[in-house]
């Protein structure tokens, strides 16, 4: 693979901030878009947890003319949304031969549950939808795409948990990097938005989510005590071939110089407790090069940040010589299959910009160079870490971008 792939348009929908300069600038501004959770969802259980994101306020007719719109699910209403602006962003207005790849962790489920509710309970208001079938399709949020851009070459999803987005990135820079294509759109998405509330429960009762009073994660400190759930969100990237982007003279990000994925083959929950695995993937990812910044898996769940910080420890040495370390989720929340992409937007812009958002921490972890808050700095390698249930481990090397 000696084919060069480069990030030339960025496309967030998130609670955040949707499209690139809203979201980084509020991303630097450490703002948690957090609420506290409806008295509805509490009708038969006490949650733990009592802060949540919701999911991101904007309608589909704001990016796109489509008369489709009430027959998508909310996850293809985020790919959908996300490459508008990604295609925007990198001034490609039509692109009818690329690839279209979409990570996926669990996926919206309320029309089903809706329809469900319409089939089985009497004397409901619900309705069964006619189009449960299409809409709950996980490859829907690729499809979408393909559909209402034009777009004709290969278009799926894939599922690695928390670590969809960043496999869905991986697996298009390869298939550029080795000639298969030259243009792609890869991100992630997911919604988990339920009425009900009874998805969040799934994770509190797992005991993962935040017990804060105030409900913010801060991954890697001693009081740490689970994420901040966030009701999804998305993030499309555009990747094209080096050549062919300086060729119509787009502007250029960064440029993507890696990718690995393993498996701990360990747990369906839980990470494997040494790290060995992530440290040969990052070995693997980045040999002997001088790393930056590190944009984290950080949960701020007790056992993986002190997995991912013996994991830092153990690449990197003590904290004067590990890179500029932040948690995105520490801000934004936990956006299951779509985290991976958001954080891979965030290293393309932080490489372009010479700027690392900061941590809200206290009592932090020890031996770890956290950011406590937003700083400028040369970045020239940056590399972005996902942690998927079930094992799945991932990590994409990202460099400034310089003519060679």
């Amino acid at each position: 693979m000696n084919r060069r792939v480069v990030v030339t348009g960025i496309g967030p929908v998130t609670s955040i901030g949707i499209g690139k300069r809203e979201f980084f600038d509020h991303l630097l501004s450490l703002k948690i878009p957090l609420q506290e959770i409806p008295a509805e969802h509490e009708k038969k259980y006490r949650f733990r947890s009592r802060f949540f994101v919701p999911f991101p306020d904007f309608h589909l007719s704001q990016f796109v003319e489509t008369r489709f719109e009430s027959v998508m699910e909310k996850t293809s209403h985020l790919s959908v949304a996300g490459a508008k602006l990604a295609l925007q962003d990198a001034s490609l207005p039509e692109v009818e031969q690329a690839v279209v790849i979409m990570g996926v962790g669990i996926s919206s489920l309320q029309t089903a549950f809706k329809s469900h509710i319409a089939h089985s309970i009497d004397k409901t208001t619900e309705r069964f939808n006619r189009m449960v079938i299409p809409m709950m399709m996980t490859n829907a949020a690729a499809a979408w795409v393909s559909i209402l851009f034009g777009i004709k070459g290969p278009a799926y999803t894939l599922n690695a948990s928390c670590a969809s987005g960043t496999y869905a990135i991986g697996e298009t820079y390869g298939k550029i990097a080795r000639g298969e294509c030259d243009t792609a759109l890869a991100g992630g998405v997911e919604c988990l938005e339920d009425e009900s509330g009874s998805i969040m429960r799934g994770f509190d009762m797992m005991n993962v989510l935040t017990t804060a009073p105030d409900g913010f994660p801060r991954p890697f400190t001693k009081n740490r005590s689970g994420f901040l759930f966030s009701e999804g969100g998305g993030c499309v990237l555009v990747l094209e071939e080096l050549e062919k982007a300086r060729l119509r003279g787009a502007h250029i990000y960064a440029e993507i110089a890696g990718f690995e994925c393993n498996s701990d083959a360990h747990n369906i929950l839980q990470m494997e407790a040494s790290g060995s695995n992530i440290v040969s993937l990052l070995e693997k990812l980045i040999g002997n090069q001088h790393i930056d910044y590190l944009n984290t898996h950080g949960t701020g769940t007790h056992n993986n940040d002190e997995t991912e910080a013996r994991v830092i420890q153990k690449m990197f040495g003590d904290m004067e010589k590990q890179p500029l370390i932040n948690s995105t989720k520490g801000l934004l929340g936990h956006s299951i299959g779509a985290s991976g992409a958001i954080e891979a937007a965030v290293v393309a812009m932080s490489l372009s910009e010479s700027r690392v958002h900061g941590n809200i921490i206290n009592e932090p972890m020890e031996n770890l160079n956290l950011t406590t808050k937003s700083v400028s700095a040369p970045i020239r390698n940056a590399v972005s870490l996902s942690f998927g249930f079930g094992g799945h481990n991932a990590g994409l090397f990202f460099k400034r971008f310089e003519e060679s």
